[in-house]
């Protein structure tokens, strides 16, 4: 895994998201990346306070110190080996995506410290998950404890395998459980070819299709607590449920379905705005970075 990056903006979401690379790249060894990207405008309340006596001339040096004194309440005795703090005078999302490249893994507090710039350009994490290349994780406040299973979603999708194969990682990293989940409803009978609704064909076919996921990566999965979880709802329902004490949730960047040629997918978005504990997006063409996460 070549490394992590971190967006900080002073946010409580923000510093949750610290604590959690802190913690993932400290457990597998790799680069930390702490990013804090500012302009006049938009500079968040927390730090614009930090600022206001310091002048224009030492802004950036007096944001530096913001960030640096976050890191070292993160840090405490899992500091990674590598941790790197940088400030950018720069928009947030473009500065982070910027900084992903050579990275494997990005990670976002859900809710920025600028309320105002949420509501005029949108959310950083939002505009970075439909637009980063890398696994993208998701963090809220509140949500940090990594003690559960791994939790991850399949529907038999490319995206959904290599979101498999990431969990499966980050399971054996935690020494926790992973949890298969595949989410099934009835179809109507008109795309059944049936002439009505058939629900035990319907359940055997899910059953069929959760196995073949498990089975594809058998071999990631040697040694692991493996819990396939066939479950009749929703997707995002489904998902968000099981993520109540989970560890984290594991995503694929979209799946089968109406839109699934959009670059985040409706049960995607709904776990990251919505789950229980940090939300993992693994986009559908990122085959090296899931499999060699672990």
């Amino acid at each position: 895994m070549a490394g992590i990056v971190v967006g900080y903006d002073g946010s409580a979401d923000a510093g949750a998201a610290l604590e959690w690379a802190v913690r993932e790249a400290w457990m597998l060894r790799v680069p930390l990346t702490v990013l804090l990207a500012w302009d006049r405008g938009h500079l968040p309340s927390a730090l614009a306070r930090a600022v206001e006596e310091e002048g224009e001339q030492a802004t950036e040096e007096a944001v530096l110190r913001v960030l640096h004194t976050a890191v070292e309440r993160a840090a405490g005795q899992r500091r990674p080996a590598e941790l790197i703090e940088k400030v950018e005078h720069a928009d947030a999302a473009r500065a982070l995506l910027q900084a992903t490249a050579g990275a494997d893994m990005l990670v976002l507090g859900l809710h920025g410290a600028n309320r105002k710039q949420r509501l005029l350009a949108g959310n950083v994490a939002d505009i970075c998950l439909h637009r980063a290349t890398v696994t993208t994780v998701v963090v809220r406040a509140g949500h940090l404890d990594q003690s559960g299973p791994v939790v991850v979603g399949v529907d038999g999708s490319a995206a959904s395998i290599q979101a498999l194969r990431l969990a499966a990682g980050r399971a054996r990293a935690r020494g926790a459980a992973l949890r298969v989940v595949h989410a099934w409803t009835p179809v109507p009978a008109i795309y059944a070819g049936t002439n009505g609704f058939d629900e035990p064909v319907f359940e055997k076919a899910a059953n069929v299709l959760l196995e073949h996921c498990v089975d594809q990566v058998r071999e990631e999965t040697l040694g692991l607590h493996v819990e396939p979880v066939l479950v009749r709802d929703s997707p995002a329902r489904a998902l968000i449920r099981q993520s109540i004490n989970a560890g984290l949730l594991v995503v694929g960047s979209h799946g089968h379905g109406a839109l699934a040629e959009m670059l985040l997918g409706s049960a995607s978005h709904h776990c990251v705005h919505h789950a229980a504990c940090p939300v993992a997006v693994v986009r559908a063409t990122d085959e090296a970075h899931a499999t060699g996460s672990g």
